[in-house]
């Protein structure tokens, strides 16, 4: 069954974070695929280089390219390393001042953030979505300090990593693109990071998973090493379509590797996979699409947490926590009317299996009252990606029978 499509309150925006460059996508509230921001009108310069300057004496800044530009001129400083000493909270002296890596990071977001309010025309914010090589505690801290500080609320950003944003950007194609598994290269010098998209059918939809490898080109044969790392990332289940992105690749080698690339096979380029897949994950988080997939990666929940309550006498399963959501931002909470001895059932299952597992979590010393007179808060919070902290508050029934405050915890998960 189809979630209710909510409309888009506002413009979402995903931006691909890297440390010496960013690009960053939209879609308006009536629109469908993303527009990528161009540095210049009409073509595919979508990288922003990752650079600040400050000219000396005065509040003015630079960023990107024009940072570059100005960076020789008498009385300019480039910072360098900003956006790494701002994930470590770094402190910068600049031109005899003292600022905060994340305070220069949030002018270099600012500045990224108009040039696509420009062009969108839509002033109103509903989501952004980081796109970073890796979500950690300290990118997640950066993103939502800047984002709060440009006026953005945090429950207003996400973070995902790239093999999040490949997933939502290849599964948003049209179906004769993602009929079968698809495979993702990565070029940058002789480094070639890969992907590839398997999907696998369940009771819920289809399940996905992502397996990554790294492969390391021969410079004296680039065309026959990155055909070898074709002929690994093609085996197994049928391919619809390959992904090349990176400035490391070229038409100038690419021979036989391209051949067996473009055999049986769709081959698409562009370096604007990442930020595009960004967005469709702004679309699909804010239910304004249809999602019929599940994609248990690195930083998503791979357990479903729910109860088991009686609506109307109607017996059905409340989802707390949903597998596949990042475990750095979901939560799940809800009020219940005890009914019964006092006790709760939390029931935990895989998104790939149809099988679950009861926790039944006693609450000892609750106060005894009538039947139907405890209400209970059941808070979820996940602790990792395979753990999930319950607790539970005591809150009475109002005035008829006074809340305990009381509060029962446990640890359920997965192994």
């Amino acid at each position: 069954m189809e979630d209710k499509l909510l409309p888009r309150t506002g413009a979402v925006y995903g931006i691909d974070v890297s440390e010496d460059r960013a690009l960053i996508s939209y879609v308006n509230p009536d629109g469908s695929s993303p527009v990528t921001v161009s540095l210049v009108y009409g073509e595919e310069n979508y990288c922003v280089p990752m650079a600040v300057a400050k000219k000396e004496g005065i509040g003015q800044w630079y960023t990107g390219e024009e940072a570059i530009s100005h960076a020789d001129e008498k009385g300019v400083t480039l910072i360098p390393d900003f956006y790494k000493r701002a994930l470590e909270n770094e402190k910068i002296i600049v031109d005899a001042d003292l600022f905060s890596g994340r305070d220069i990071f949030t002018i270099y977001l600012r500045r990224l953030l108009s040039m696509a309010l420009t062009m969108s025309g839509i002033k109103d914010t509903q989501l952004l979505v980081f796109c970073v090589q890796e979500v950690t505690q300290e990118t997640v801290s950066l993103f939502s300090y800047c984002a709060e500080k440009i006026g953005i609320d945090r429950d207003k950003i996400a973070v995902i990593d790239k093999k999040e944003a490949f997933y939502y950007y290849c599964l948003s194609q049209s179906p004769d693109i993602r009929r079968h598994d698809l495979v993702l290269f990565e070029c940058e010098n002789l480094n070639v990071y890969a992907l590839r998209l398997n999907k696998n059918a369940s009771d819920d939809g289809e399940f996905i998973t992502l397996d990554e490898k790294y492969f390391t080109l021969d410079p004296s044969d680039k065309d026959s090493s990155f055909d070898e790392a074709l002929k690994e990332m093609l085996k197994g289940n049928l391919v619809s379509a390959i992904f090349l992105t990176g400035a490391g690749f070229s038409r100038e080698w690419m021979n036989l590797s391209l051949q067996r690339a473009l055999l049986g096979h769709r081959v698409f380029t562009g370096q604007n996979l990442y930020t595009r897949g960004a967005v469709y994950a702004a679309m699909v988080k804010t239910k304004s699409v249809n999602w019929g997939y599940t994609y248990v990666g690195d930083h998503e929940l791979k357990l479903n947490v729910s109860l088991k309550v009686s609506d109307l006498n109607d017996l059905k399963f409340y989802p707390l926590i949903r597998a596949g959501e990042s475990w750095y931002e979901e939560k799940g909470e809800c009020e219940v009317i005890l009914d019964g001895s006092p006790e709760v059932e939390i029931y935990i299952g895989r998104p790939d299996s149809r099988k679950t597992v009861a926790s039944v979590l006693k609450l000892k010393d609750l106060p005894v009252r009538d039947n139907r007179l405890t209400r209970l808060r059941i808070t979820a919070t996940p602790l990792s990606d395979k753990k999930v902290s319950i607790k539970i508050l005591d809150m009475g029934f109002g005035e008829i029978a006074r809340g305990s405050g009381k509060t029962f915890t446990t640890t359920i998960g997965v192994d």
